[in-house]
């Protein structure tokens, strides 16, 4: 008995910033930005595969990883018999030190012909 209060505790403890956090693809991230960051990518690679939103399904291939919470790195993205990696990149600002702005980048090998 104690080692099954033992193994929920450690489950609830795991668990206790669900809220915060998503699981994709086996990598664990914060969940607003990671939404936030998506959402803009499906809206790039919508418009660079010439097809809708609905269509295309990510796959994080790479996360930044910190202390916290990761958020995605590079993405795969298929749909409409095609394929393509999106690297996130972080720019310095104009508008200021310490702004940084961030763009999803298409892979140099482009749009390929999904397999």
């Amino acid at each position: 008995m104690k080692m099954s209060r033992f193994v929920l505790f450690i489950l609830l403890l795991g668990t206790g910033c669900a809220g915060n956090t998503i699981e994709l693809d086996g990598f664990v991230l914060e969940k607003s930005k990671t939404e936030e960051l998506l959402n803009d990518l499906q809206r790039r690679a919508s418009f660079d595969f010439g097809c809708s939103s609905d269509q295309l399904r990510f796959t994080i291939l790479a996360v930044h990883d910190d202390a916290g919470a990761d958020m995605p790195k590079q993405v795969g993205v298929h749909g409409c018999e095609r394929r393509a990696t999106y690297t996130m990149e972080f720019h310095r600002s104009f508008w200021g030190p310490g702004n940084e702005e961030t763009g999803w980048r298409l892979d140099a090998a482009g749009i390929q012909a999904a397999r």
